[in-house]
């Protein structure tokens, strides 16, 4: 009996209900209305009463009593024969007046061909939307149907017709740009307002309209943007080498590289010798060969290799064999072997060496191979007796000349060692406090001098009456 009593009451009064108040089109879920029932139609909506598939009438915001004295559309609604004239049959329908919002949720747009890469990549997007009624009796004859999924179905062709004209438009913005400029969103905006004149003109007509379009978002699938940020990392190490192609060809690059290799030759040495393990430490700080050297093409077999093999080294070699007293030391680089012959006071032709990859029975000697010859003469001032002709022995004219002067051999090779390196530092006209410190420990290591300050005095005492700048603070 109460719910009877409930159900009735209700009955008497028709609004749409708070759950639905986000819905775009409510349909009253009771076509049999009973005479005098109170109606509230909300301010920002209207009411359509339709009867057998025809528009009857249409109520504005305000609460009204439904009876034929008020309303008189409404007497076209009567039951009289089985009701008594008290029940109306009829359709309402409330239709919201007010921006109401629509949400397209990212899904995959479709493939494109990236304009940089030529990569095929796939970009996802959606957004968020508002529409606005402008003829709600058009829209519900014409497009969305009289039937509660009206505003569903509204909103589905209102998505799918927005997802197309916005896989139009990323198609031709990726035929302008790169993708990964299109997905960065900057020009989200222009997207919007191009899609909402797209959406204009296909359904003011059947009395819907955009509102306002906002949190449109471009993005790539994880495989596409794992794609482009590869080849943007290649691009990126292909321009740093361009950049660096033309950096080498511009006038000087050649001449500071030298000067540069001449230094860190100089270190290296020095430091080596200071802590009495010898040039074999130069393996780090010579740098790379900047200069372009021309790299070694044949070599010719000694002879203590001829006879035992008739094969021919291999055409590049990148580091090489020394054989003294029939031990074989290295691996050296190019530098290192020039390093050790310059050290020691030989000249290349002392030196027998072969490639790390040859055959143990092919040696030949230092000079004649254009890598080590190259480093040699780079490190070998041309004010420098060792600069005359690489195949010259100039140890021993250098040693029969201190020693006629009343020297010891070891001082002898120790000195011209050290007059090598003092050559080589000051070539560029510039000594610097650590080619100071770096020849004092040079000095040192050779047994030239006790303390560093006597190798420095050395230094300083040779230099004088040069034009040579000599600048402590680097």
């Amino acid at each position: 009996m109460a719910n009877w009593f409930t159900k009735e009451t209700q009955s008497f009064y028709i609004a749409r209900p708070d759950a639905a108040a986000g819905e775009l089109i409510y349909l009253h879920p009771d076509r049999s209305i009973p005479r005098g029932t109170k109606i509230t139609v909300r301010t920002d909506e209207c009411a359509l009463f339709f009867r057998e598939g025809r528009f009857v009438g249409r109520l504005d915001a305000g609460a009204v009593q439904l009876d034929t004295a008020n309303i008189p559309f409404l007497g076209h609604l009567f039951v009289d024969r089985l009701t008594g004239a008290n029940h109306f049959i009829s359709e309402i329908f409330f239709v919201s007046l007010s921006e109401t919002i629509f949400q397209l949720p990212i899904d995959a747009l479709g493939q494109y061909t990236d304009r940089n890469s030529s990569n095929v990549i796939s970009i996802l997007g959606g957004l968020t939307y508002t529409v606005k009624v402008t003829d709600p009796i058009k829209l519900i004859s014409e497009l969305g149907g009289q039937a509660a999924s009206s505003g569903a179905v509204i909103r589905d062709v209102f998505n799918g017709r927005l997802r197309n004209q916005l896989r139009r438009l990323v198609g031709q913005r990726t035929q302008q740009a790169a993708a990964l400029d299109v997905v960065s969103n900057v020009d989200a905006e222009s997207f919007s307002q191009q899609l909402n004149q797209l959406a204009e003109g296909e359904f003011r007509p059947l009395g819907l309209a955009v509102g306002r379009i906002f949190d449109l978002l471009l993005t790539l699938d994880e495989t596409s943007l794992d794609l482009l940020r590869e080849f943007g990392k290649q691009e990126a190490e292909i321009r740093l080498q361009e950049k660096g192609a033309r950096l080498a060809t511009q006038e000087g690059f050649e001449e500071f590289n030298i000067v540069q290799g001449r230094r860190r030759a100089l270190e290296g040495l020095g430091d080596g010798l200071a802590s009495g393990n010898g040039p074999m430490l130069l393996t780090g700080g010579l740098g790379a060969n900047l200069t372009g050297s021309p790299m070694r093409t044949a070599a010719r077999v000694s002879q203590s290799a001829q006879g035992r093999s008739s094969g021919v080294l291999s055409n590049v070699a990148s580091s090489f064999i020394i054989r003294t007293d029939g031990v074989d030391t290295g691996p050296y680089t190019a530098r290192q072997v020039a390093l050790l012959a310059i050290s020691k006071g030989l000249t290349l032709d002392r030196l027998m060496i072969r490639g790390s990859g040859d055959s143990a029975d092919l040696e030949f000697s230092a000079d004649l191979e254009p890598q080590i010859v190259a480093e040699y003469r780079r490190r070998v001032p041309p004010t420098s007796p060792v600069a005359a002709p690489i195949n010259n022995d100039f140890q021993s004219k250098q040693t029969s000349s201190r020693m006629s002067s009343g020297q010891a051999a070891g001082t002898s090779t120790a000195a011209t060692s050290f007059d090598i390196a003092l050559a080589g530092a000051i070539q560029d006209g510039v000594l610097t406090g650590t080619e100071v410190e770096m020849l004092a420990n040079l000095a040192v290591a050779l047994g030239l001098d006790r303390t560093s300050d006597a190798a420095k005095a050395r230094v300083f005492g040779l230099l004088a009456g040069k034009s040579v700048q000599i600048d402590l603070s680097k």
